[in-house]
């Protein structure tokens, strides 16, 4: 009997105590700063990225697809847009569509790269409820693929260089803005920016790219907008599954087809998701957003050590960003088998996009799956 009090009285306690360190578990207070206004004309920013958007910059695995013209249509347009830009900053072409300007600063000791890609991915236009290349607004909307991923990015940047330099302003160090056609397909117009700071021996002290967001609704229990700054990107790598038969008439066939084998390794690896992997950057953003979150989460927040499992299993059956935070993700989005419904592959293929949590390698990743 005793025995059960005293296991009584140490549930008691340690309920109590996550309890206690739920309560505490509030927001962080931080000083507020005054900020100096800005200043710019924002109806030709907004013009300059409709014309951007306009530009139907498509990138493809298969070059072939591409339409040359359309991605020269918008390098064209650059010098119209922003002419402060063009007549102080040096401007270089790099193989892959890689475009890279340089603002001299009065220091070169710590220069600054400002980053954005102009190709978007490929778009099905009928599921869209205006041209996904319109540029048009509607009711305070600008409607276009590029509007957020990422020509927003470069307008502002070369807006906001262009407005500065019409006023004078000389940065301390050297600011580069890079940009390319090719992100969208891993293209390799990034490496050759990279080769090209290498080759000249420039040290980078910043460099600033698309990242995070302005968010709702995507962290457990926040329904207040998170401002969220990506300081790092998942790897990526595609896995191709294949099975081969001796194909055949479908009106005879085996237990199992290419495409049923395919599928049951796609559900087997759906069902199995990789472990959950907590970085030193996801936890730290745990600990400031799990504040804002309702009682129940900063129960598993104030907790984590404790509550990590059930962060977990959320993670698992919920799927969405918060998943993709805490492990290596498995996306099934290509299958290909036969060309006409009434024959048996002799080769099935399907497609899985993986993204590597930080904790994983390509090595690893193959190994697993």
């Amino acid at each position: 009997m005793i025995i059960l009090y005293i296991i009584l009285g140490l549930v008691t306690v340690f309920l109590a105590v996550i309890l206690l360190r739920a309560a505490a578990f509030r927001p962080k207070t931080f000083p507020v700063t005054e900020s100096e206004p800005v200043e710019f004309d924002g109806e030709r920013a907004i013009a300059s990225l409709q014309q951007l958007v306009r530009c139907k910059t498509v990138s493809y695995y298969d070059p072939s697809k591409e339409d040359d013209e359309e991605f020269e249509k918008l390098i064209g347009l650059l010098p119209q847009l922003y002419p402060e830009v063009f007549r102080v900053c040096s401007f270089d072409r790099l193989p892959d569509r890689a475009l890279l300007f340089k603002w001299e600063g009065t220091s070169h000791d710590h220069p600054s790269v400002m980053m954005a890609h102009y190709d978007v991915v490929p778009v099905n236009e009928d599921q869209w409820e205006k041209d996904p290349f319109c540029g048009e607004i509607d009711n305070g909307v600008l409607w276009g693929r590029g509007t957020l991923d990422t020509k927003v990015t470069m307008n502002a940047v070369l807006t906001a260089a262009d407005t500065l330099i019409s006023k004078g302003f000389v940065p301390e160090n050297d600011i580069y803005f890079a940009f390319s056609g090719g992100e969208e397909i891993n293209g390799k117009g990034a490496s050759n920016i990279v080769d090209w700071f290498e080759e000249r021996k420039i040290d980078l002290g910043l460099v600033v790219d698309e990242g995070g967001g302005v968010v709702e609704n995507v962290f457990p229990g926040v329904k207040a907008p998170c401002g969220v700054v990506g300081i790092a990107e998942k790897g990526m790598m595609n896995a191709i599954f294949t099975v081969k038969s001796q194909g055949g008439h479908a009106s005879a066939p085996k237990p199992h087809t290419p495409v049923g084998i395919l599928s049951k390794a796609c559900c087997k690896l759906e069902a199995n998701p990789f472990p959950m992997h907590v970085t030193k950057p996801a936890a730290e953003m745990f600990d400031t957003l799990g504040r804002h979150s309702t009682f129940l989460y900063k129960i598993i927040f104030a907790n984590f050590g404790i509550f990590k499992g059930v962060l977990d299993l959320l993670g698992k059956k919920s799927g969405g960003e918060i998943n993709a935070l805490l492990r290596t993700t498995v996306a099934f989005t290509q299958m290909e088998g036969s060309a006409a419904p009434n024959v048996i592959p002799p080769q099935a293929t399907m497609v899985a996009n993986l993204r590597l949590n930080p904790m994983d390698t390509v090595e690893s990743a193959k190994a697993r799956l």
